[in-house]
């Protein structure tokens, strides 16, 4: 199945967004050559450029707040497993402690670091990180691989550990999810959001190898998707009018 997902506030964006590169970067690190290390630094300064102008990290503690507060509430209900919830308390109580042992925002720690803002200086010029004008990137790039890996390690933990936040909060919310399959009448669909729940992300999943993609439109209280045609990349595409079946799922905490 092919899955289109899109968050329905500008926390979880800045979650999934802070996700997507760190497994881009631990992609790149599982095979740590030279010219993926030059890629997993690349990803580094993305973080870096995400984390100086967004606080990832007091967003993702607002939210392991609210959500522990929330468990606390339906602890001792009765159909609630307690043991559950207080397992989850406990996780979300580490994941807390973790990003609390971290002064300042993500990303304070490689403000001061000579060599890596000698590279976010070269970032805007188009192949300006290279190991012809940069001699100590040349440098860097001929340690062992293990040292390379060693210090993109040290570099980005304060953003590992933000993801591993992360990551339990999307645990969660893909654990609250309600789904069913539809079709979108004449290549569209819209509907309205139950107010009562709190939906984080939208998702829409196709057959695989169809030929078509959705533009989601959402807000606070309804959404809408339009599917268009993907056939060809270098020209727009347009909306179909054919009937579209797919599988739509919220999901919420």
């Amino acid at each position: 199945m092919a899955v289109y997902q899109q968050p329905l506030n500008e926390k979880i964006r800045l979650f999934m967004r802070l996700s997507y590169l760190i497994k881009r970067f631990n992609s790149h690190l599982a095979d740590p050559t030279q010219v993926n290390c030059q890629a997993a630094i690349m990803v580094l300064l993305e973080l870096y450029n995400l984390s100086s102008r967004l606080d990832v990290k007091n967003a993702a503690l607002h939210v392991l707040d609210i959500q522990t507060q929330a468990v606390r509430q339906v602890e001792g209900v009765q159909g609630v497993d307690s043991s559950q919830a207080r397992k989850i308390l406990k996780k979300l109580d580490e994941k807390s402690k973790r990003l609390y042992s971290f002064r300042g925002q993500l990303g304070q720690q490689l403000k001061a670091h000579n060599f890596l803002n000698i590279l976010k200086q070269r970032a805007s010029i188009a192949g300006g990180i290279n190991n012809i004008d940069i001699p100590l990137f040349n440098y860097w790039l001929n340690q062992n691989e293990e040292e390379r890996v060693k210090d993109l390690r040290a570099w980005s933990r304060p953003y590992e550990i933000a993801f591993e936040a992360i990551e339990l909060l999307m645990d969660l919310i893909y654990q609250g999810k309600d789904e069913k399959h539809t079709v979108a009448k004449g290549g569209f669909f819209q509907a309205t959001l139950r107010p009562e729940i709190d939906y984080q992300i939208l998702s829409i999943e196709l057959d695989e190898g169809t030929k078509i993609y959705p533009e989601i439109s959402a807000g606070k209280q309804r959404f809408s998707v339009r599917f268009v045609d993907s056939k060809t990349l270098d020209e727009k595409g347009k909306q179909i009018i054919e009937d579209v079946a797919f599988k739509l799922t919220l999901y919420s905490f």
